[in-house]
């Protein structure tokens, strides 16, 4: 039995990995996710894995069983993350800690897993969700905002590493989507503050990120990466 090339993408239950995974399903691809809740899709070519990205244990048996079902990873979105809304010194260390785990560690966790079997096979695309936060510094949110700036520093580094292999590790500094729920916990001052800051301030659709993303997992983008692309025209 060959293996099946895949995309996979964390944090599918709800938002925008939800929007991703459908996405990708109607193109006709084979789609692993995983979130912390059970599985919101129904589709002969979906695989769901219930864990936390912050365990290990957990996301090496998810790759575990990746190779059981013969399941490939091609691509890799990094997508899974929690919030934060509240100032620094209103931020309790557990959720600070939580945190953390999710949006940067879990993020190390799955890539590591995921470059082992891409360097098996010699090629792979990873693309790292990150935020426009973090040029911006949005006040509220200054935690999450390290850990993005982190994910990205991350991926610069996992493409150095990767540099003998045809695997790139990329990033997406994303806006406001829109149908995904981001706006959800930030009142309309706060969504007037931040589209402010930028070139571009209407709401990205799903469409935008995929054809981003398809970009830096297409043939053309074979010797870009390391490299950060921010929506919404901030630098």
């Amino acid at each position: 039995m060959t293996n099946t090339a895949c995309v996979l993408i964390t944090g599918t239950s709800k938002g925008l990995g939800l929007a991703l995974a459908r996405s990708y399903l109607n193109a006709g691809e084979h789609v692993v996710g995983c979130s912390r809740g059970a599985s919101t899709i129904t589709h002969e070519r979906y695989q769901h894995h219930e864990i936390d990205v912050s365990s290990e244990a957990q996301v090496a048996r998810m790759f575990s069983q990746m190779r059981e079902a013969k399941l490939l990873p091609r691509l890799l979105i990094n997508n899974a993350a929690l919030a934060q809304t509240s100032l620094a010194t209103f931020t309790k260390a557990q959720s600070a800690q939580e945190l953390l785990n999710v949006n940067l560690f879990g993020a190390f966790l799955v890539c590591k897993e995921a470059i082992r079997l891409m360097q098996r096979h010699r090629f792979g695309r990873i693309v790292n969700l990150t935020s426009i936060n973090v040029p911006l510094a949005s006040v509220g949110s200054s935690l999450y905002n390290a850990s993005k700036a982190g994910l990205d520093a991350l991926g610069h580094s996992l493409a150095v590493e990767c540099k003998d292999y045809d695997i790139t590790v990329n990033s997406l500094g994303l806006s406001l989507v829109a149908q995904t729920g981001m706006a959800d916990s930030l009142d309309e001052s706060a969504i007037a503050a931040k589209r402010a800051h930028l070139l571009k301030p209407k709401l990205l659709e799903t469409t935008e990120i995929v054809a981003a993303i398809n970009f830096f997992a297409s043939a053309d983008a074979r010797n870009i990466t390391g490299q950060l692309l921010y929506f919404g025209g901030v630098r």
